[in-house]
C-alpha cells in the first residue's frame, strides 16, 4: 500500500532524509526509531505530504503522490490520519466535534455516534459538550487518537502520540490502539521507547543521521542482525 523509493530530503546542503526505501502492505504496523534529529518526523512529513522531497518518490495504494520537488496529491487527498506528539485540538468544537472533525459522510449525528465509539475505545465516554480546554493531557492525546481513528483511513501516521502522557496511560493507550488495528489499518508510528515497538507487535525501521540503517523485528535488532550501534541502540532503551 505504501512504496518509499530512494527518499531524500535536502535543507540547505544537509540531508534530513538520505536515499530512503521501504515497502509497507496493508494492515501492517511500523515503528520508526532513532536517535533526536536522525530524520524521522521528516520522513513522517514526506509521506503525508507537507513537504516535497528533493528526490525520489512516495506511492500510496499505486499511485505516485509525491516525487522530486512535486507534491502530486496534497495531504487531504491521501487518506491519511495523523496524531502528534502534542494533541492539536480545535479550541471552538467540544470532546466530541473534535473526534469528529475528519469524519466524512453521512449526517451530523451519524458522525458524533461515530466519534463517541472511537472516543470510548480510547478510555473516554460521555465527552459530549465537554470543552477541550478541561482535559487533563492524557485525555487531549485521547482524543487525538480517536479522531485519527475515527476518520476510518487507510494508514495512520502518529508522532510520538504517547510522548506526553504518564506511564501507566501509555500502556493504556498501547493495549487500546494495539485492539483497534488489528491488521485492519496499517500504521506507522514514531517513538523514542522501543517497548511501544514490542507492545504493537511493529516492523521496526530504525533511522540514523536520516538514513535507514535498519529494517525488521525487535528481537532482530536485539539479537544483533542489524549491527552492533542498532542492537545498543535497543538495549538503551532509545
Amino acid at each position: 500500500m505504501l512504496s518509499v523509493r530512494s527518499l531524500s530530503r535536502l535543507i540547505g546542503t544537509r540531508a534530513v532524509v538520505s536515499e530512503l526505501s521501504f515497502d509497507m502492505a496493508p494492515g501492517e504496523v511500523v515503528a520508526i526509531l532513532g536517535p533526536s534529529g536522525s530524520g524521522k518526523t521528516s520522513l513522517l512529513r514526506l509521506i503525508a505530504g507537507f513537504d516535497s522531497p528533493s528526490s525520489g518518490s512516495v506511492h500510496l495504494h499505486g499511485q505516485e503522490v509525491s516525487t522530486a520537488g512535486r507534491v502530486c496529491q496534497p495531504p487531504e487527498q491521501r487518506r491519511l490520519a495523523l496524531a502528534f506528539q502534542d494533541a492539536t485540538l480545535f479550541a471552538h468544537l467540544d470532546a466530541v466535534g473534535n473526534a469528529a472533525f475528519a469524519i466524512r459522510g453521512g449526517d451530523k449525528a451519524g458522525r458524533r455516534q461515530r466519534a463517541r465509539e472511537a472516543l470510548s475505545a480510547m478510555g473516554l465516554d460521555a465527552m459530549d459538550g465537554r470543552d477541550v480546554a478541561t482535559l487533563s493531557g492524557g485525555e487531549a492525546q485521547r482524543v487525538s487518537l480517536a479522531r485519527a481513528l475515527a476518520a476510518e483511513a487507510r494508514l495512520l501516521l502518529l508522532d510520538e502520540p504517547f510522548g506526553n502522557v504518564d506511564r501507566l496511560t501509555r500502556v493504556d493507550l498501547l493495549q487500546r490502539l494495539k485492539a483497534r488495528l488489528r491488521g485492519e489499518v496499517a500504521a506507522i508510528v514514531i517513538t523514542h521507547d522501543p517497548a511501544d515497538a514490542v507492545e504493537l507487535g511493529a516492523r521496526v525501521l530504525l533511522m540514523r543521521d536520516g538514513q535507514l540503517v535498519a529494517d525488521g523485528s525487535h528481537q532482530a535488532l536485539a539479537d544483533g542482525a542489524h549491527g552492533e550501534w542498532a542492537r545498543g541502540f535497543l538495549r538503551a532503551g532509545g
